[in-house]
């Protein structure tokens, strides 16, 4: 690894290490330690062993999907032990480095081009946040008390409906989004007009992919199928933890929970449990339960995605500094 990056990833590292010792510090002045022990101890294996079946589909929904939109070139397994690694990668080292990781083991095997792998994960993060904000909607509705009506539902329809008018624009003007994002992107470092304008070629390429009703209703559906397993993920681990959550607060608990932090967004120990913990406490959750919650589900995530990464690795054959030095 160039000196550079070694600084660079080092500094990440310690930078993370102050956060989540931070985040220790804060959980130890307001949370009630034993109180979260004893949920923990509580949670029962039945819940956590079916959360568990539902985040390895949502799992593999999210490798499917990434493999549509790569026009299904690259195999379901190769797709699958990539995005592993990735998931990996973002819950053990900062700075994301998954996300660059598994398009790294993407474009080794050789059936897409690195370009092709990149354009194909913006398009991907596109749907994801369509996603995340229909979560989030749907949690603060639930935990406001209000019902899921039709204006409810068509306003999520007419933002879908927007977000795919903005594709299709962008797509029907290839030359003049060409023209002005190569002014753009030329800007940033190591980026020349050339290499900037193949990036876009590929990403209007991808958009062109799902610009048709057909494809893009069924993105839209691999996006459902893996958010809602992750949706079961999130709820059946609540329920592991028992009775001391009301069962009013189980829908919009857990929907805002995966709205904070989806898997499909893992992130490492500390800024999980702050970003959800934190919000879900300012709105009038219990804190203890919470703490609890995020452990738990942080721990089953932890287990399955890094157990799945080794997998990968040995599968691809591949390793761990091979796949952060090419990212």
């Amino acid at each position: 690894m160039p000196s550079k990056k070694r600084t660079r990833l080092f500094g990440q590292i310690v930078g993370l290490g102050m956060i989540v010792a931070a985040l220790l510090v804060l959980a130890l002045m307001f949370v009630d330690v034993p109180a979260v022990w004893q949920a923990l101890r509580r949670a029962r294996l039945v819940y956590v062993g079916a959360s568990s079946l539902f985040l390895l589909a949502g799992l593999a929904c999210f490798a499917a999907r990434w493999r549509f939109l790569l026009q299904g070139k690259p195999g379901f397994w190769h797709t699958f032990h990539a995005g592993n690694i990735g998931h990996a990668g973002n819950i053990l080292l900062p700075g994301r480095v998954g996300e660059p990781g598994r398009i790294v083991v993407m474009g080794r095997d050789g059936t897409v081009s690195y370009a092709e792998a990149t354009s194909s994960f913006v398009v991907e993060r596109l749907f994801e946040q369509i996603m995340r904000l229909m979560a989030l909607i749907t949690a603060v509705a639930l935990g406001s008390g209000l019902n899921i009506t039709p204006g409810t539902m068509v306003t999520s329809l007419l933002f879908l409906a927007v977000m795919f008018m903005l594709i299709f624009w962008l797509v029907r003007n290839r030359e003049m989004t060409r023209q002005k994002g190569t002014a753009v992107l030329s800007h940033l470092p190591r980026v020349t007009p050339e290499k900037a304008g193949r990036w876009l070629d590929e990403l209007l390429d991808n958009l062109q992919y799902v610009a048709s009703l057909r494809r893009a209703a069924q993105v839209i559906g691999w996006s459902l199928l893996s958010w809602g397993c992750f949706w079961v993920f999130f709820y059946f681990t609540l329920l592991a933890l028992g009775s001391p959550i009301l069962p009013a607060n189980w829908l919009p608990m857990s929907m805002g929970a995966l709205a904070l932090s989806p898997p499909s967004a893992a992130t490492q120990p500390g800024l999980f449990h702050g970003s959800v913990v934190i919000p879900l406490a300012a709105v009038g959750y219990d804190i203890e339960m919470l703490t609890a919650y995020t452990i738990l589900l942080h721990i089953i995530e932890m287990f399955w995605m890094v157990l799945l990464a080794i997998w990968g690795l040995a599968q691809t054959g591949l390793s761990v500094s091979a796949v952060i030095r090419h990212g």
